[in-house]
């Protein structure tokens, strides 16, 4: 209930599972995913069964409709009777009879609406992943619906069928067309891969032989790993000079590769994965790394004690590096509109003003820290976005603003769709090296102009 309450503010892991057995724990977890990764399709199918309005029906009752139409839909390993009568029991437990024998009729007419479910491979999936009456998954089956339940407009259809807000679609359709937009909508259903990578990738080869916990990804150094086999922080443990992370988010750190700093800061460290890829591609370089989020702090402290390059330290202790800096890596906050995926809740909160907001957010980020900056030295800037707002226009007001010189800079859009190998699906990211050229940046440019918050129409 509190999750419905508080859409689209939806937070990833607030299951409450104490005092839940190991099995049941998994469930309720599980079945929290689903419903976050498919909010507005739930919520467009329980409502073709509804002849009432969703806002008029208690947040309780949304939220048992929610939960019960996911586990009649999404959740293979529950029988319709079973997910309908348990969520009708809660119903009448918490609520009265009335209610429960609403939630009743629509669940039963929910789990009539399906019909077959197609293979991914199935020669007509394709044409049903689209249709009216097609609810695509995320291995790639899609199920018939009786009835047709989604929208007839095809951008309002494609934003129901995989769970994306209008305004996303909307503004992906101006900045990248609609065959990239359906495209990026349909990559959002996969489940993300358990990506893995080393300091000599080779090292990792023998674990992806035959039965091994490893299988080897498309994209050269990087295999992904199979939780079931092995449990990730031992396999961590038993590769010391490996990381877990995915391909486009190592593209930034291997962009700056050429430079020579001997003095690298991180400033929007988080929990240390692309410092753990600075020490590596920079072994002689002194690295201070810092987070102003306290709980992602101490985990940055745990993962680098001791270590010999790597010193954690806080935001207000940094005084002693300005000027001094000769890579200043910024992963700044943005709209994870690249890692979707593993970000569901955030493809509820994207609005235009929330991308304004974050392209503030950025701004300010770059304004304080900039001074850090050594003469001729270089910032790296990333983002897990496909915005342009967010980055190349964020690029192109760093160089007007500071004077920077933008040498290298790369957008990777994320690969892979329902019913793709793991070893084919990876992140979306953005990055770029901005080279200190020691010219004069105007102080007029401080603000981005309405045009740059705007997306690309050409």
């Amino acid at each position: 209930m509190k999750l419905v309450q508080r859409f689209p503010e939806l937070p990833l892991g607030s299951v409450d599972t104490r005092g839940l057995e190991p099995r049941d724990a998994a469930f309720a977890r599980a079945l929290e995913s689903a419903v976050l990764e498919r909010w507005m399709t739930l919520e467009a199918i329980i409502c073709s069964q509804l002849d009432r309005g969703w806002p008029t029906l208690q947040p309780a009752v949304r939220a048992a409709l929610l939960t019960g139409a996911a586990e009649i839909l999404l959740l293979d390993s529950v029988p319709d009777h079973a997910a309908i009568n348990e969520t009708v029991g809660r119903v009448r437990r918490n609520l009265h009879q009335a209610v429960a024998g609403l939630v009743n009729a629509v669940l039963r007419k929910i789990a009539a609406l399906r019909l077959e479910t197609l293979a991914a491979d199935d020669p007509e999936a394709a044409e049903l992943r689209t249709a009216r009456n097609g609810l695509p998954l995320a291995d790639g089956r899609v199920i018939r619906l009786s009835e047709p339940v989604f929208a007839e407009e095809e951008v309002a259809r494609l934003g129901e069928q995989t769970s994306h807000g209008d305004d996303l679609v909307i503004h992906w359709i101006a900045a990248h067309g609609f065959a990239r937009t359906r495209e990026l909508c349909l990559h959002d259903l996969v489940r993300p891969p358990i990506c893995a990578t080393a300091t000599d990738p080779e090292t990792l080869r023998s674990e992806a032989d035959g039965e091994g916990p490893l299988v080897a990804h498309e994209r050269a150094g990087f295999f992904v790993l199979d939780p079931a086999k092995v449990n990730v922080r031992s396999f961590l443990a038993d590769h010391p000079g490996s990381r877990i992370q995915d391909p486009a988010s190592a593209e930034p750190v291997a962009g700056a590769t050429g430079l020579e700093p001997t003095v690298i800061l991180d400033y929007c460290a988080g929990r240390g994965t692309k410092t753990k890829q600075l020490a590596d591609a920079f072994p002689e370089a002194r690295i201070l790394a810092t987070e102003i989020d306290p709980l992602r702090f101490t985990d940055l402290e745990r993962t680098f004690e001791g270590h010999p390059t790597v010193e954690v330290v806080r935001p207000e202790a940094l005084k002693d590096v300005i000027g001094r800096v000769d890579l200043l890596a910024l992963d700044v906050p943005c709209t994870n509109t690249g890692v979707l995926p593993r970000r569901p809740e955030a493809k509820y909160r994207f609005s235009r003003d929330s991308l304004a907001s974050i392209a503030t957010l950025q701004r300010k980020i770059v304004r304080e820290t900039k001074p850090f900056l050594a003469p001729g030295g270089a910032i790296l800037f990333s983002t897990c976005s496909l915005e342009p707002t967010e980055n190349r226009r964020m690029v192109a007001w760093m160089e007007r603003r500071f004077g920077l010189e933008s040498r290298h800079a790369s957008q990777r859009f994320p690969a892979g769709r329902p019913g793709d190998p793991p070893t084919a699906i990876h992140d979306g990211s953005f990055h770029a090296v901005l080279v200190d050229t020691e010219r004069p940046g105007s102080d007029d440019a401080d603000e981005m102009t309405d045009a740059e918050l705007m997306p690309d129409l050409s």
